[in-house]
């Protein structure tokens, strides 16, 4: 075996879960469709490599961003319709307004701090349109209890085998992955990553998203491990 590290867009779209990709589309249009049915143009944060945006209808003008090149190179490939940018989530200026900016697969909690947290928010709502929305997901207190202890995972995938270890210290919760690139019959390549999320409480997201946001619902995902907010600007 070689250790080496190749960038991880280079296993995501193996490693992804398609129908989770859709369940989580279906989770942000819903509420686009219950509290602003004539939005048209969206942006999703931390877009990765696309797989969300890419089940919205082609009735949607999408954007992304991510602070990842590798996985925008991604995006602008795989579809076509779509403008993405590089850029973080917590300072990003793109010269456009939304009707609706969304983030889901928690990544807000990769965010370095609870400042880049609130910054962010004011970013948002400096992007969106009158009474636009702001739908996102985050982590929350329940999911470091939950995965505190527990044993690491491995699992076969087409370009070799995935081992995950969740790791648990104060209020992250870091991603120890090392992926197992076959080469050959006899021959891996080990790449590991690690990510790390931050998790703050509730009632603190809660006040600093109302400096900048109505909330006009929560749901609670994965038995209280994760929540959605579905917001609108002032």
């Amino acid at each position: 075996m070689t250790n080496m590290a190749k960038s991880f867009v280079h296993f995501w779209e193996s490693l992804e879960d398609k129908k989770e990709a859709k369940d989580r589309a279906a989770r942000v249009l819903k509420p686009i469709k219950t509290y602003n049915k004539k939005a048209k143009k969206v942006l999703e944060l931390g877009v990765g490599i696309g797989a969300v945006l890419d089940n919205f209808p082609k009735k949607f003008l999408i954007y992304g961003l991510d602070i990842e090149e590798d996985y925008i190179d991604v995006c602008k490939k795989k579809i076509k319709r779509g403008k993405f940018f590089v850029s973080s989530m917590h300072n990003f200026k793109v010269h456009e307004e939304f009707d609706v900016v969304f983030s889901v697969f928690d990544s807000i909690n990769f965010l370095e701090d609870f400042n880049q947290w609130k910054s962010t928010f004011l970013a948002v709502s400096q992007h969106l349109k009158e009474s636009g929305l702001f739908i996102f997901d985050m982590y929350t207190p329940r999911a470091l209890q939950h995965f505190r202890g527990k044993e690491a995972t491995a699992s076969k995938f087409p370009k070799g085998y995935v081992y995950d270890q969740a790791l648990v210290r104060g209020n992250t919760l870091t991603w120890d992955f090392k992926i197992f690139e076959k080469i050959t019959e006899d021959t891996y390549q080990i790449h590991e990553y690690e990510f790390t999320e931050r998790i703050y409480p509730v009632s603190k997201v809660k006040h600093a998203l109302t400096q900048q946001f109505e909330i006009l619902k929560t749901r609670h995902l994965e038995e209280g491990r994760k929540i959605l907010f579905v917001c609108r600007k002032k």
